[in-house]
């Protein structure tokens, strides 16, 4: 065995296999696999191995797509059979939540060209003779489903990686993992030791246990699942074809053919755990006990679509462990606490994702970023909140509700209440309902007198909508009050606090008292980080989207001088509030040690001063909502004082409380963007909007080569309003231009003041038209849209400079 690799991969399940193959596949050819009994021990060898691309959000769906085309090069091009079986999906339909579920997925998918479309009952019955359709009242048909034979398409992977180089060594484990002083790690077998600038760990079932070699805990849980697979069914033996792949959401279950008989699968709603505080090293190709009792409702579920279930005998039941993460999504991505430590972790659909995530992380490796946006499957999403009770409870009530629809805005009960604000109590006296976000509580909005505090669940206008509104013409006409603690929050300070950031940071730093708005680059040009940056004299304060922070902490790593550069997270330290209105420039002039009306200080400004003899307050004279506002930051133990002292001063001003919902509302009425939404890594600063902010002048910074070769935008920023009546638009839904789809609606809602439903998303570039006849999809269908060239509230931006 060779005692040096440019990259080990611990793990030889679908996952780790995919990961070297596609390492291989793009040049690095001195690669490594160690897996610790054969390939597929674990959760690969028993799984279903089915196939579905018709999923949100977008970045899955092209994960999911890209591992469906990734099997057929494996078989056509590679010349390594897969076991895969191209069959088309069927999505049952019970309910219309779950037509409108697959409308709104069919709509969203169209950005990737996936097709799924909705098909009669008849058809359906046509596609799956097996299926008793009276107890549907509608079918959605994906092109692309299917299934793959789980063992000959980790061992394609497999073998494909070895024709281009890769070296796979079976039945050696890993026993410790150790990091030198520059990056690189030391992999410890009983067969020697290997020095690599990389490791990934694709342990699947041990991937808390390589882990904690390393000195790190993820946020993972083994739980037990269930699948059946039945006898030869004659219906089936006559039919001289295959049955596609189908789905039926709303009772947890999955099934397709398996031989001349059926495979059926469910996740059940009692589900059990195993292995909570580790697995068992000696454990591999092996099952555990049969428990049918617990997917017997699935069960009788299913009968009642497909009969043969029930005139079937049971061949063989699989009692698998799976092991996931607290949402049942990927763990992947550079491990944000130590340096060249790859994760590969908690894949759920392993032959459904893991093509996908090996190209992704062979990008992110090779290239230093991968090529689109996958935030929703980086394990920087989850911090030191994610404890093991955290995660237990989290997959319990993701796995037992998995047959459930997510709804717009949906906040989950599981392991609340989670982390509070020192002024949460005061929030929950007033009615705010509660929402969640990277492990802490936020107001979402407040219900008024006399109703419930607790949000309706649909796809249409929920019972926010309106209170919502009320909360934004607050704003808009005296003042509101935001609790504002959930921003990611850095200080900088040192020698060369100055150099460091302006190395990455793309816009020119503020001079002392001043603050600017800047994206932060990858290498390639790609936005990475949006943030306010404050020059408080002694240091910076840099203010960002909170659930980011650790993605951010991970690229500042990058850079960081070993001196002279002091950089403090300080998210959890500081409390914040905002206040913004007509009247907040009064209110917060009565609590302030110091002028501060607007030529003592201006828009833009940002200063430590003392409101009402409390202490130190960082001021930012800025505001998320377009009316004149200011961002109050100050130790926790300080924020109950402020903001009750805020909350009596602005009595007489009416001043109302606010929920983070009003505040994404009244932003559309500016056009503003939003993290994650409008703002992703999957677009260049002159796509999204953002160049004023890039100085390509002020000198070298990263990204600044990219930049300054930017090709033709290939979408570009739009702003609609949507005749929806009663409906509502949400995110995701297709834009179509003189009747066919040219983009996609980022993110929507109600204008408080404009009494309008508002889009902002992007289109493909040729398709921008100032007299272009719009219309965007809701349910399948297409409404009229108007476009607008500037934003539909104060488009000069008087009222926050005022």
């Amino acid at each position: 065995m060779k005692s040096t690799a440019r990259v080990v991969v611990i793990g030889g399940g679908v996952v780790g296999c995919s990961v070297l193959y596609h390492l291989a596949k793009n040049g690095w050819t001195d690669v490594m696999l160690l897996e610790r009994q054969e390939l597929t021990s674990g959760s690969s060898w028993h799984a279903a191995g089915g196939l579905f691309t018709v999923v949100r959000p977008n970045a899955a769906a092209e994960m999911h797509r890209y591992t469906f085309q990734i099997y057929r090069e494996l078989e056509e091009e590679r010349g390594q059979p897969c076991g895969f079986h191209f069959t088309g999906g069927l999505n049952i339909c019970r309910t219309q939540d779950e037509i409108d579920s697959n409308a709104m997925m069919q709509s969203a998918c169209r950005r990737l060209g996936i097709e799924g479309h909705f098909i009669s009952l008849e058809e359906a019955k046509e596609k799956a003779p097996i299926l008793d359709t009276s107890h549907m009242i509608g079918a959605f048909w994906e092109e692309e489903g299917g299934h793959v034979d789980p063992a000959s398409a980790t061992n394609a992977f497999a073998a494909a990686a070895r024709q281009m180089g890769a070296t796979i060594h079976r039945h050696t484990p890993v026993t410790a993992t150790t990091q030198r002083a520059d990056g690189t790690w030391d992999v410890v077998t009983e067969k020697g030791t290997i020095h690599a600038e990389y490791i990934v760990n694709a342990a699947g079932l041990w991937g808390r246990e390589v882990a904690r070699m390393a000195g790190i805990e993820l946020p993972l849980m083994p739980v037990e699942h269930h699948y059946l697979v039945t006898e030869s069914i004659p219906l089936i033996e006559d039919l001289g074809f295959e049955l596609p792949q189908i789905n039926d959401n709303e009772t947890g279950s999955y099934a397709r053919q398996e031989g001349m008989g059926m495979l059926l699968g469910a996740y059940e709603d009692k589900m059990t755990h195993w292995a909570k505080d580790g697995t068992p090293l000696n454990f591999g190709h092996e099952l555990l006990p049969d428990n049918l009792e617990c997917m017997e409702w699935n069960f009788e579920k299913s009968v009642e679509i497909m009969p043969v279930l029930g005139q079937a005998g049971v061949k063989r039941v699989i009692n698998g462990p799976m092991i996931f993460s607290p949402d049942l999504s990927p763990l992947i991505g550079p491990h944000p606490a130590l340096r060249n430590y790859i994760c590969a972790n908690g894949v759920m659909a392993g032959f459904n994702q893991g093509g996908g995530i090996g190209r992704v992380l062979a990008e992110w490796i090779i290239g230093g970023e991968p090529e689109i946006d996958i935030f929703n499957w980086d394990v920087a999403r989850f911090g030191k909140f994610a404890t093991q009770k955290y995660t237990e409870d989290m997959t319990r009530y993701f796995y037992e509700n998995r047959s459930e629809k997510v709804f717009p805005y949906q906040s989950f009960p599981a392991a609340r209440p989670q982390a509070k604000s020192p002024v949460h109590d005061r929030l929950a006296a007033a009615g705010a309902v509660f929402g969640t976000g990277f492990g802490r509580e936020h107001a979402t909005w407040f219900a008024p007198e006399g109703t419930k505090a607790e949000d309706s669940l649909t796809y249409r206008q929920p019972n926010w909508w309106e209170p919502v509104a009320e909360e934004g013409r607050a704003v808009r006409e005296a003042a509101g009050l935001f609790e504002y603690s959930d921003m990611a929050k850095f200080e900088v300070s040192g020698k060369r606090a100055a150099e460091w950031l302006d190395r990455i940071m793309a816009n020119t730093l503020p001079k002392p008292g001043r603050l600017c708005l800047s994206p932060m680059l990858s290498d390639k040009g790609r936005v990475i980080g949006d943030f306010t940056i404050s020059n408080l004299g002694d240091r910076y304060l840099i203010v960002g989207t909170y659930a980011m922070q650790l993605v951010f902490d991970r690229h500042f790593a990058k850079y960081l001088p070993a001196e002279d550069v002091c950089l403090r997270n300080v998210s959890d330290e500081l409390a914040g509030l905002h206040i913004a209105g007509p009247k907040a420039q009064e209110i917060i002039a009565a609590l302030a040690d110091r002028d501060i009306d607007s030529a003592s200080f201006r828009f833009m400004d940002a200063a430590d001063m003392t409101l009402v003899g409390i202490g130190k307050v960082s001021v930012l004279r800025v505001s998320y909502t377009g009316e004149t506002g200011y961002e109050m930051y100050l130790p926790r133990a300080l924020q109950p004082a402020l903001f009750d002292a805020l909350f009596e001063t602005g009595a007489a001003h009416g001043l109302r409380l606010c929920g983070l919902r009003a505040l994404m509302m009244l932003r559309l009425e500016k056009s503003w963007p939003a993290w994650g939404l409008e703002i992703t890594s999957d677009y260049n600063a002159h796509e999204c909007g953002m160049m004023h902010h890039v100085k390509l002048d002020k000198g070298a910074f990263t990204g600044r080569e990219a930049a300054q070769s930017y090709g033709p935008a290939r979408e570009r920023p739009i702003t609609l309003t949507v005749n929806a009546g009663e409906l509502a638009v949400w995110g995701d839904e297709a834009i179509f231009l003189n009747g066919k789809p040219v983009g996609y609606v980022s993110s929507g809602g109600w204008g408080p003041v404009t009494g309008q439903h508002i889009a902002l998303g992007y289109v493909a570039a040729n398709a921008y038209r100032a007299d272009g006849t719009y219309e965007v999809e809701l349910f399948g269908k297409l409404y009229k849209a108007q476009l607008h060239t500037q934003p539909l509230y104060d488009p000069t931006g008087s009222r926050m400079r005022g």
